[in-house]
């Protein structure tokens, strides 16, 4: 197994990057759309990998630290969950919120996610809740829901919404937290 990967970024697109190894091989990374911003071309990236085995085809994974690896191999561990599904799921936000989320039965972050039915939201709630050990003081799931709904139904990128609510204070109301998130998202 190829546990990680390091070497020159030849190209990179929106969810994969090139990596050129110093011995001469050039591997496609399959990557968040977070992981492939942080890298630059001609730069050097240092991602730890997960290989996936088909029977017609060999992909490779790479995540830039343990905790986005180890739920990405959680993730593609519930039936119907494959890694394309995985990423995106990845890509929807930080891992410790969308681990708070799902330790919280919070479906409606997981069904905004493009390719994820409720159904597929229900199994991954059920066969992870117990497996995630997060905190889960600070806002409510409806706090947040309403405040994702509400700022990406203005337009506003969901991953960048979830990034900026772990700022935003939870002692606000529901309004208020929505006149801050405008604020942060504005800078």
């Amino acid at each position: 197994m190829i546990a990680g990967i390091t070497g020159k970024v030849q190209s990179k697109g929106t969810d994969w990057i090139n990596i050129l190894t110093s011995g001469g091989v050039s591997y496609l990374v399959s990557t968040t759309a977070q992981t492939s911003t942080q890298h630059q071309v001609g730069g050097v990236a240092n991602l730890l990998t997960h290989l996936v085995v088909r029977e017609d085809q060999l992909s490779l994974y790479g995540f830039s630290n343990q905790d986005e690896l180890r739920f990405f191999q959680k993730l593609i561990s519930i039936s119907g969950v494959g890694p394309r599904m995985a990423l995106s799921i990845l890509n929807a936000g930080p891992v410790q919120q969308l681990q708070k989320a799902i330790a919280g039965g919070d479906l409606a972050i997981l069904t905004t996610i493009s390719g994820v039915g409720k159904k597929t939201a229900e199994r991954i709630l059920v066969e992870l809740k117990n497996q995630i050990d997060v905190s889960l003081d600070g806002d409510s799931s409806s706090d947040s829901e309403d405040l994702l709904a509400a700022l990406t139904q203005l337009g506003y990128n969901a991953y960048e919404v979830r990034r900026i609510a772990m700022e935003i204070p939870a002692d606000l109301s529901t309004e208020d937290r929505i006149k801050y998130a405008l604020q942060l998202l504005s800078k």
